[in-house]
């Protein structure tokens, strides 16, 4: 059995300007760099992380690089952990996707977003395909440890339907990804399964 702590990156300089980021760079603003400190704090007192993954887009490896300094552990970078590709939508503001693209848009915006796909972008159906091999792959790897994996939203989501329904169709915007938030999954004999989700008490009221 391998146990996986998901989290989510920190709040992003394009969550501030509700940007639609996707592979696209942009960094932790302040408030996010203080939510992977408090990620780190929480982790170090209550987990033993024996390994750290990564999305490589920065906002995912700066917001787990404070637990893997506490653990003396690099920060592996995992091309499989990636946010949605954007297509055409990368680096838009959603009120110019709304404007420009609301034909893609507005599946994507519904509240079961299975096969939506932002346009020329990466689908929900291959996004959730993708992290569920990459997540399996890391527990394989890693059997009777503790992995830390910093993402995003989408590939986060589509792992917590995957462990709590075991199938893309039931795939929601119901299934809650805030900033920072961390998800607790345990992988054996080929399935993921919830030990316990959305936790967000390290964060306080102060950094939700």
């Amino acid at each position: 059995m391998t146990r996986i702590i998901l989290v989510r990156h920190g709040r992003s300089m394009a969550n501030v300007a509700d940007i639609f980021a996707g592979i696209t760079e942009t960094p932790l603003t302040p408030h996010g760099l203080l939510q992977a400190q408090a990620v780190a704090n929480y982790l170090f007192e209550h987990e033993k992380i024996d390994k750290v993954y990564a999305s490589p887009l920065s906002r995912a490896v700066d917001t787990v690089r404070p637990t893997a300094e506490r653990f003396g552990l690099p920060v592996i970078p995992d091309e499989g952990l990636i946010e949605v590709n954007g297509g055409l939508w990368e680096g838009l503001s959603f009120a110019e996707l709304a404007e420009k693209y609301p034909e893609d848009f507005n599946p994507w915006m519904s509240p079961t977003p299975v096969n939506a796909s932002p346009t020329g972008g990466e689908s929900t159906r291959m996004v959730y395909a993708r992290v569920v091999a990459c997540i399996k792959r890391i527990a394989e790897e890693n059997e009777g440890k503790t992995v830390l994996v910093g993402s995003h939203m989408t590939p986060v989501r589509a792992l917590l339907v995957e462990a709590l329904f075991g199938t893309v169709e039931a795939y929601t915007r119901k299934v809650a990804v805030p900033n920072a938030s961390l998800h607790i999954l345990r992988y054996e004999n080929g399935a993921l399964a919830p030990e316990k989700i959305s936790i967000t008490e390290h964060l306080g009221e102060d950094l939700l």
